[in-house]
């Protein structure tokens, strides 16, 4: 299983850079037989559709079975990539991953899915620096190291896990 984590997506339903980078990468680690599914992760952000129905829509037009594709498309942020993705796993009986997200952004993600159960081979994409709202070499990092001990806490603390019968990340 490759777990693709997504990105913004931008008007008319265009990949970012950074959407379209973690998505090749995926389906190139995909055709060179490193798994036999992907599952791209990604809800609604400021441009419809969903993260993930764009990268489905890549993975389809570079000629991938739409049989050999999930897609998560309720999460927001990247613990509600990890858990809304761990249940699908779960439900198909799928205990590991390779995640492919960006470099500087895969210790937080492999965190979150770890601190699931899911047992996790990180792989990154580079270029992340200037997309996005960070126009400082700076800003990502700092943006990253923070997000990180804040889902360090959520973990330790154990708020990271859904509330029973809750369908929300």
């Amino acid at each position: 299983m490759i777990v693709v984590l997504g990105a913004a997506v931008w008007s008319r339903g265009r990949p970012s850079p950074t959407l379209d980078r973690r998505v090749r990468r995926g389906l190139e680690l995909f055709k060179q037989g490193e798994a036999d599914r992907l599952l791209f992760t990604g809800g609604l952000g400021r441009h419809p559709p969903a993260e993930a129905e764009v990268m489905r829509r890549i993975a389809l037009d570079a000629g991938i079975d739409v049989a050999q594709i999930e897609i998560e498309t309720a999460s927001r942020n990247t613990m509600e990539n990890a858990v809304n993705s761990v249940k699908i796993m779960s439900d198909k009986g799928w205990h590991s991953a390779i995640l492919v997200s960006d470099r500087i952004h895969l210790p937080r993600a492999v965190l979150a899915f770890r601190a699931l159960g899911i047992t996790v081979q990180a792989r990154g994409v580079s270029g992340a620096w200037s997309q996005g709202p960070f126009r400082r070499w700076w800003q990502y990092p700092l943006y990253e190291v923070t997000a990180f001990l804040w889902y360090l806490g959520l973990i330790l603390s154990g708020r990271h896990r859904p509330e029973r019968g809750s369908d929300s990340g």
